[in-house]
């Protein structure tokens, strides 16, 4: 089986991602940066649960698009947001482990513990993700590279502990990053704006002109 993603993990990673609400399906969504070409989307959720910068964590999750065309599975979709420099991901058939530079709330996000993630979907942003057997998300039974993604779907990646104790602080549960909708500007404040910037430049003219 081919190798998907790199097998060293990187200290640290610039980030090109520029975060912006994005409207997914009638929903609002905080979006990091976007990967791939293609009619199909899907926004990927990372949620470290506060496990990579302990209890003064500023944000925990953050969402990511990735656009395709055809078949994808996802192996592909981390694939291409490492390969843009978004994401550093790490693993073969199963996750080994997803770096994020946060450069807005000045955090490095990466699991302290790794292979430890569950993966699963959903269509429904406002779905629970609970437990393994006891949630209304999808969760993944297969390895990344057989998981196939699906247009206009959420996909969860959740960071837990399988091997160690979960603090006290952590969240276990994934938390999809919302953001607000944009607040139009009516177009006749627009072009209020316009012919007052307009007034302003002709009288700068006419005041260069007379002191000239």
């Amino acid at each position: 089986m081919r190798k998907i993603f790199a097998g060293i993990m990187l200290l640290a990673i610039s980030s090109t991602a520029q975060a912006a609400a994005y409207n997914f399906n009638g929903t609002w969504i905080e979006v990091e940066g976007w990967a791939g070409t293609g009619e199909n989307e899907t926004i990927l959720v990372v949620d470290w649960n506060r496990l990579d910068n302990g209890e003064a964590t500023v944000s925990e999750s953050h969402a990511f698009g990735f656009r395709w065309d055809g078949t994808a599975h996802v192996s592909d979709m981390l694939t291409a947001l490492n390969e843009a420099g978004i994401l550093t991901a790490t693993g073969t058939s199963f996750l080994y482990n997803i770096g994020y530079n946060d450069t807005r709330d000045g955090e490095y996000h990466l699991h302290i513990e790794e292979g430890s993630w569950n993966l699963a979907s959903t269509s429904d942003p406002y779905a629970n993700w609970g437990t393994w057997g006891n949630s209304e998300w999808d969760f993944n039974s297969a390895g990344m590279t057989e998981e196939l993604l699906a247009d206009g779907q959420y996909e969860g990646i959740n960071a837990i502990m399988w091997f160690g104790s979960l603090p006290e602080y952590a969240d276990d549960q994934l938390n999809i990053p919302f953001a607000a909708a944009p607040v139009p500007v009516p177009a006749a404040a627009w072009l209020l704006g316009t012919g007052i910037v307009g007034l302003l430049g002709i009288r700068r003219r006419q005041l260069s002109e007379v002191r000239g």
